[in-house]
């Protein structure tokens, strides 16, 4: 156990464990050390919110949201301004969901201090791979939705914020003209063109408002807060330890898209443990189909166990970079190697060229600081590093996967993929999508022997702006809708996050090494070593007959196994 906080890397430096020589002299260091000391010391500790440290930060926590709550909303630290900055500009689904959600943590993190007026504040983060269900303190006083502080209804959250936001100046146009590389125009990139867009979205869209009304600000209540069999599988030991096995930062962090306002595919840990508990919490008693809450859509930081559960990711990617470090592995895009301090137009062509200097120049710009003023780190690479907001984490699930000493990097590790033939491509309640991928013999005894990691890849195409969740079985009984989160066969469920839900072809990274342990022990793989895929809607099976999206059909487009 880490008994105070620690340095980290220096973001600064071009050439962290760059050669065996620095690599053996770190080795001496435990892992909480990484690699070298810090230019910026750790000054906060984000602590479990169930500890007893944690349930102190709670406090101050409550203190911070009763302060915010009672802001004018014209004060961009107004409890609903706040959320509304992740309705404008959250990314999911690319490779900028983690360095987004760190710096809005890390600025609300600030904001809370001010007003809760705890020099050491720092958000408490929970651990839904060791608590599988809402904390109880979550329950308490303003740390609820439901609570009497908050906005009761839909009208009253328009009566407050209309014409609020139209003078925020987000639509202003800049004296030096349009840009891509403005409010105006990261907004416009979303089709979100007024104030009138965002309201509708909120209070009025037929199709599902962000908005829920009390006693339904949260889905789960505190006589039932634990998970569901399906959430706990998602957020289970090894469905973490199979996302922190990733040998990148794609791998690791979703899929490269050309802003962070494109879905292009989800890893494991935004697919499912992040994916998952939002819409956990966003539905009745966790079913994930009778939307209910503001965790299920992009108002969802309405509801104060958002922060938490976004602390715990962020406290998984900084588990994942570490871990990275102590193995002399990649732990940011291609190229950060390259990286200089040299303004753009003075880079290097080899430099510009790389996806680091692309991920890193991605601009986020609709964070303020502790006193309500625009912040002036607007871009990505800002927040590559726990160092900007000076924090460090207690331990928590996944640390085990931290070697505890540096060591010399090996031979690179080899990745294979073997791609999948789809037998049935619509998805539909009466009939599932099927294919079939064939392993090798040597990958079925790496799955065997645990000396690979097996990953299952889905791509999904949606047709419209589809909600819905959809099950993904591996094997098993020719009747696909027998099979529950329960039984050996399961392999996920596909959850869609976000208020437009998805459209067009979208890939699911899916844990395979421990399922297909369990699924060919229940049932022998046949001679050639193929296994089976189908993927139906939840609707289909029993206990769940409510859908959250459209009713167009969605099509299975392509499968394969990964293996590094």
């Amino acid at each position: 156990m880490i008994d105070k906080p620690l340095a980290l890397p220096s973001p600064s430096r071009r050439t962290v464990l760059k050669t065996a020589g620095i690599t053996l002299c770190t080795s001496m260091l435990p892992f909480g050390g990484t690699a070298m000391a810090s230019s910026k010391p750790v000054r906060y500790r984000r602590y479990n919110a169930s500890g007893k440290q944690g349930a102190r930060m709670l406090k101050s926590y409550a203190k911070a949201i009763r302060a915010m709550l009672a802001l004018p909303p014209e004060d961009p630290r107004n409890w609903y301004r706040q959320a509304i900055v992740h309705t404008l500009d959250c990314p999911h689904g690319n490779w900028w969901f983690l360095p987004w959600h760190r710096g809005y943590l890390g600025w609300f993190e600030q904001v809370c201090r001010e007003l809760s007026g705890d020099p050491q504040f720092a958000l408490p983060y929970w651990d839904w791979t060791v608590e599988q269900k809402i904390p109880d303190g979550m329950f308490d006083d303003v740390l609820d939705p439901n609570h009497p502080a908050y906005l009761a209804s839909a009208p009253d959250f328009e009566r407050m914020l209309t014409g609020v936001i139209e003078q925020a100046g987000y639509w202003s146009l800049p004296g030096t003209g349009f840009s891509s590389r403005t409010q105006l125009g990261q907004l416009l990139s979303r089709r979100i063109r007024f104030e009138q867009d965002l309201m509708f979205d909120i209070v009025q869209d037929p199709s599902g408002r962000m908005f829920f009304d009390q006693p339904g600000a949260r889905g789960i209540r505190r006589e039932q807060p634990g998970f569901s069999l399906a959430t706990a599988d998602a957020v289970a030991p090894a469905t973490i330890e199979a996302a922190l096995a990733a040998p990148d930062f794609l791998t690791f962090g979703s899929a490269k898209s050309a802003n962070h306002h494109t879905s292009a595919g989800f890893g494991i840990l935004e697919a499912r443990p992040h994916n998952s508990i939002h819409r956990c919490v966003g539905s009745r008693d966790c079913n994930f189909t009778e939307a209910r809450g503001f965790m299920g859509d992009m108002l969802s930081p309405v509801d104060p166990i958002f922060f938490l559960h976004h602390g715990n990711m962020d406290r998984l990617w900084d588990v994942w970079t570490r871990k990275q470090i102590q193995l002399g592995l990649p732990y940011l895009p291609a190229g950060y190697d390259l990286r200089t301090d040299l303004p753009d137009e003075q880079k290097s062509p080899a430099e510009r060229a790389s996806d680091y200097y692309r991920w890193a120049r991605e601009p986020i710009l609709f964070f303020v600081d502790a006193q309500g003023k625009p912040v002036t780190q607007t871009r990505a690479g800002d927040y590559a590093w726990t160092t900007a907001f000076a924090y460090d984490y207690e331990p928590g699930a996944g640390e085990e996967q931290i070697p505890r000493y540096a060591t010399v990097p090996g031979p690179k590790a080899k990745r294979g993929r073997t791609n999948g033939t789809v037998l049935r491509r619509e998805i539909s309640t009466a009939e599932p999508a099927s294919a079939v991928v064939r392993l090798s013999g040597a990958t079925i005894d790496g799955a065997r022997t645990a000396s690979q990691v097996l990953v299952v890849n889905v791509t999904l195409n949606f047709p419209l702006m589809v909600h819905d969740a959809y099950v993904v079985v591996l094997n098993g009984p020719d009747d696909a809708t027998q099979v529950d989160a329960g039984s050996p066969f399961y392999l996920a469920t596909i959850m869609m996050f976000g208020h437009r839900g998805a459209c067009g072809a979208l890939t699911y990274s899916l844990p395979l090494t421990e399922k297909l342990r369990q699924a060919s022990a229940a049932q022998p793989l046949p001679a050639d070593g193929s296994i089976r895929l189908r993927v139906l809607p939840l609707a289909a099976m029993p206990g769940h007959h409510h859908g959250m999206g459209g009713a167009e059909a969605v099509e299975l487009l392509a499968v394969n196994v990964e293996t590094y």
